[in-house]
């Protein structure tokens, strides 16, 4: 699986590609703090929470690699 995301382009293919994207996330959360809608703990989770309840039906398969990356990239500048 694969996409784009504000970090760049990403691979999915296994675990580790996960890992590095979220390791590209803290990466930009300590470079461009600034542009992230919600840089903490706290607001992070909340918008987390927020957007996969409002992703409603759209996952309502077991989530997979692509979801998550996705609601943990979404969760940086969801209101």
């Amino acid at each position: 699986m694969s996409g784009v995301c504000a970090l760049g382009r990403y691979s999915l293919k296994n675990r580790q590609d996960v890992v590095v994207a979220i390791e590209g996330l803290l990466v930009d959360l300590k470079k461009n703090s600034e542009s992230w809608e919600n840089p903490t703990l706290e607001r992070y989770l909340e918008a987390m929470a927020a957007w996969v309840e409002d992703s409603g039906k759209r996952y309502d398969q077991p989530p997979s690699w692509e979801f998550i990356i996705e609601m943990l990239n979404a969760a940086r500048i969801y209101e």
